[in-house]
């Protein structure tokens, strides 16, 4: 980033009264395996050659980046045992979120036009991004997302409580798997991983085709005082372009279940875990 001018603050992040839509999908195993680090292990479903990704809108009001969409395309994945939502794809309209999210995170983060509307308790959500390629006559044409849920009944609310377990129905508990009681409220944490690639500079296996820096990342997001709800009438469709087959590569096969979260939620950078360093891992 400019030394003389940071494009972002590095510390901490604060999101306040947001809109998260999540809807979770089932996708071909085989195509999954191909976008995640050989490090990864894909989490099973009981669906033969289907595992678990999801798709997510949302808008954030306020935030210390400046108020910004996102949508998030993650896969359920395993490493060492413990879950994670690892991040393939990921979009935003704001040039402070695109910059934190691939410097500090290795968040492949691009630029897009993003929509959410809301319609009482029906939430209409929509990206696109302009293309270099043709794809029809119509310039226009850019869509590459889209999902509508229907706000339902309140799951439960956070903090969690301290000496009370939360029991949610099928399918929100395999969705929302929650952590046991500690005698003291909780925030519900969300666990996301990106690959953070810097390729090197000239020729070489390090150089401009390579890697200088290769680095799982672990990214816990503290969900700190919200209310989440089920979600019905879930549907989602995600389009392939040149530039971005995410929509190819990971296909939308049914919708498994769907929830929406309004509040706040925060991070902080020196809570980032560097999990693996596959360079020096890889050489020895």
């Amino acid at each position: 980033m400019p030394h003389w001018g940071p494009t972002y603050p590095a510390a901490r992040c604060d999101y306040r009264n947001m809109d998260y839509v999540s809807i979770t999908f089932a996708t071909d195993a085989e195509k999954a395996a191909a976008l995640i680090p050989k490090e990864l292990e894909l989490i099973k479903t009981p669906l033969p050659g289907q595992v678990a990704a999801s798709l997510v809108f949302a808008k954030y009001r306020e935030c210390d980046l400046g108020p910004y969409m996102e949508v998030i395309v993650s896969i359920a994945v395993l490493h060492e045992g413990r879950p994670y939502a690892y991040v393939p794809a990921i979009y935003v309209d704001n040039d402070a979120a695109l910059l934190a999210g691939r410097e500090l995170g290795g968040y492949p983060k691009k630029m897009a036009r993003i929509t959410m509307r809301n319609y009482g308790d029906l939430f209409l959500s929509h990206m696109a991004r302009g293309t270099i390629q043709k794809k029809t006559a119509d310039p226009n044409f850019g869509d590459l997302a889209s999902s509508s849920v229907t706000k339902s009944g309140k799951l439960l609310s956070v903090p969690l409580p301290p000496d009370k377990a939360v029991e949610l129905p099928p399918p929100y508990n395999m969705l929302l798997p929650l952590p046991p009681p500690t005698g003291a409220p909780q925030d519900y944490v969300l666990m996301t991983m990106a690959l953070r690639h810097f390729p090197g500079v000239g020729p070489g296996p390090d150089g401009s085709a390579g890697a200088e820096v290769l680095q799982l990342v672990g990214t816990p997001w503290h969900i700190t005082n919200a209310e989440i709800y089920a979600a019905d009438a879930a549907s989602m469709e995600l389009f392939p372009s040149e530039e971005d087959p995410i929509g190819r590569l990971l296909p939308c096969n049914s919708v498994l279940g769907a929830f929406i979260v309004q509040g706040d939620m925060s991070t902080r950078s020196d809570e980032w875990v560097l999990i693996e360093d596959l360079k020096k891992d890889n050489a020895g």
